[in-house]
């Protein structure tokens, strides 16, 4: 075995190529995770770090410096490919275009030579990655949604990242995309372990991937603390003191919650490992136990914040609506809060708050770093003192009512937040007091089908009437358990049948709504699509 760390350059040079095994999984990354790389990578070029690192590269050597197996890094080595394929249609200079086209596919020893891509993906992903990456070849509209409709998340996660990139090149000419893509190549760097065989590479993967095992960041964190102990102070009272943040948190929540706790105080991305970017705050601490006193009490928070532990009806409603959101971004300004809260402002006020402006944001379809700005905006705040006005002066500048209520008033249904939402406006008549858990299955059904095949229907709604209403809130209704799909179609009266038996195993008063209903028309619809917004901006309106 042997582990070097390279550049990106290194790894995608001469005529070495990587292959993805049959038995590994498909290329998951969504376009957040493409989004937040290249986010991070800027920022370091931007800074203009000497070097970043992202991560290891584990691999079966099968040919010596040519042909790898990928065990572990499949997903930041196909993005890096995807990466360099769309910034070559982003620079005119030749040389830079055949350089670009070099990393991503094997220079030809002479013309005659068969063009070969770096890298393999699993058979049924190649040929669409050779076109539509490799080739540039456009994907028609019907493509698109032929993928869509097989639900073929390998090729739509490809599709959406390499528009995700595109959007990241907007805005930035030639020269600094030159620029950028030499900051790639030559200043971040991967580990890449180089094994003889499928036996002891997943042995690798495994010893740097277990939970509990001595590479976690939590434990990392710990030999931190234990370098610091002060002569005199004996290292079982520490080791007993971190026992007991193990058994506040729970061993496979600590990297967890140490990632969050770490945003919470400093309010800045992380651009080193976790453990490394706690090295400077243990540092700066006089005393280890003292650091350590801090975090736990950190942690006590943390869970109050995973178990919803709170005495306000109105805190709490808005804190399970929090855990519906699709992202964790909004724990760190709530613990940060917790552990320093803001003169004149309850902790139910603070939480209300940050769901109106997590929900508009999410809503709103803001990239990761538009998201995090806000909420660092607020840790900041929170940490230097401010006062309750201030902080609600942050979340106003950062709302947009009128876009997030033209987005709502739109189509949901398909939508990430949509389940989120609907769940939330259940809640919305409801009163306070009232705690309503909701277990099993729930599904998003249109009361109004999705093909107008019965003649109820048609007589009721023309296509254009249709289209308007179909995916939008006052045509969706919640049921608990799976669809029934026989039932989609049916007249109403029929269909309220359904709902009426689905709605005794979870009673929704939304549903409840529908079921009080002698028709269901353009009219009706409308009407409990303009309830539902209305209420939808009373919940979270920001003004």
């Amino acid at each position: 075995m042997e582990a070097s760390e390279r550049t990106i350059s290194q790894i995608l040079t001469e005529q070495i190529r990587y292959e993805i095994p049959p038995y590994q999984r498909p290329y998951s990354w969504e376009k957040g995770n493409v989004e937040q790389l290249l986010d991070d990578v800027w920022e370091a070029y931007q800074a203009g770090d000497e070097e970043y690192f992202i991560g290891s590269l584990i691999t079966i050597e099968r040919a010596k410096d040519a042909l790898y197996d990928v065990v572990d890094g499949q997903q930041r080595l196909t993005t890096l490919n995807l990466i360099f394929a769309k910034l070559r249609g982003r620079i005119s200079d030749p040389y830079a275009m055949v350089d670009l086209e070099a990393r991503v596919r094997l220079p030809k020893k002479n013309k005659n030579d068969e063009s070969k891509p770096r890298l393999t993906l699993r058979n049924r992903d190649q040929a669409f990655y050779l076109k539509h990456v490799l080739d540039n070849q456009p994907v028609s509209v019907s493509l698109r949604r032929e993928i869509e409709k097989a639900q073929d998340k390998p090729k739509l996660n490809i599709l959406e990242n390499i528009e995700a990139i595109d959007r990241f090149c907007e805005n930035k000419d030639e020269l600094t995309i030159q620029a950028f893509k030499d900051y790639l190549l030559d200043k971040v760097f991967v580990v890449l372990v180089a094994t003889q065989s499928t036996k002891s590479a997943y042995r690798l993967f495994n010893v740097l991937n277990a939970r509990g095992m001595p590479l976690s960041n939590a434990d990392l964190i710990k030999n931190l603390l234990f370098a610091r102990l002060i002569e005199g102070r004996r290292s079982d009272e520490l080791e007993e003191r971190w026992l007991e943040l193990e058994e506040t948190i729970g061993i496979d929540r600590l990297d967890q919650f140490f990632a969050h706790h770490r945003s919470s105080f400093v309010a800045i991305k992380s651009r080193k490992s976790l453990h490394e970017e706690f090295e400077p705050l243990i540092e700066k601490s006089p005393d280890p136990f003292l650091f350590l006193e801090g975090i736990t009490a950190s942690a006590k928070n943390y869970v109050r914040i995973l178990q919803a532990s709170f005495d306000d009806s109105s805190a709490l409603r808005s804190l399970r609506s929090l855990h519906r959101v699709a992202f964790e971004e909004w724990i760190p300004p709530l613990l940060a809060f917790l552990n320093q809260p803001v003169a004149g402002m309850t902790e139910g006020e603070f939480i209300i708050l940050l769901e109106k402006i997590t929900y508009q944001n999410w809503i709103r379809r803001l990239a990761f770093t538009a998201r995090l700005t806000v909420y660092f905006q607020l840790i900041n705040a929170i940490r230097d003192g401010k006062n309750a006005d201030e902080v609600v002066a942050i979340i106003q500048a950062s709302s947009n009512d009128v876009e997030f209520k033209t987005l709502l008033d739109g189509e949901v249904y398909g939508r990430p937040f949509a389940h989120a939402v609907l769940m939330r406006l259940e809640e919305a008549d409801q009163d306070e007091s009232v705690t309503k858990t909701y277990r099993g299955k729930i599904t998003i059904e249109h009361v109004l089908p999705q093909a107008l095949k019965d003649s109820y229907w048609i007589e009721r709604f023309t296509e254009d009437q249709h289209r308007s209403w179909l995916h939008r809130l006052g045509n969706l209704a919640l049921l608990a358990g799976t669809k029934n799909y026989k039932a989609q179609y049916f007249a109403f009266d029929k269909k309220k049948q359904i709902y009426a038996e689905k709605n005794k195993i979870v009673s929704f008063d939304t549903t409840k709504q529908i079921l009080g209903k002698n028709h269901w028309t353009s009219e009706e619809v409308g009407t409990r699509h303009d309830d539902l917004i209305s209420k939808a901006m009373t919940i979270w309106a920001i003004g």
